[in-house]
């Protein structure tokens, strides 16, 4: 009889990686170069764009964000600060070590909703 084939799937968004901290720090910075209103208006894009979409697309929704605003300097540097972002030191602890672990009982699939960045 063959052993069955264990395949384990993990989610990255708060199971991976702390997603909370990087909206959060995304927040943050909306607040700080756009204010209060543009970041709302940055959020409520994302919701609908994901609501379209089925996945998370910061990107997608920044560029919903810059329309009509192409010359407006913080937005280059709201796209270099998506791009630049440090993803890797939001892993949880130990993370990388559990995917580690989890392969050596079966197959470890990483799923995620989201965006490619």
């Amino acid at each position: 009889m063959a052993v069955p084939r264990v395949v384990f799937l993990l989610d990255v968004d708060n199971t991976l990686l702390d997603n909370d901290r990087f909206a959060a720090d995304l927040t943050a910075r909306l607040d700080h170069d756009f204010g209060r209103t543009e970041r709302e208006r940055y959020w409520s894009i994302y919701a609908g764009l994901r609501d379209q979409l089925g996945y998370a697309d910061y990107l997608g929704a920044l560029q919903g964000f810059r329309a009509g605003s192409d010359d407006e300097p913080a937005l280059l540097r709201m796209s270099a600060f998506l791009l630049d972002y440090p993803f890797r030191e939001r892993l949880y602890p130990r993370a990388l070590d559990a995917i580690r672990h989890l392969r050596t009982m079966g197959t470890a699939v990483i799923l995620s909703d989201g965006d490619i960045v």
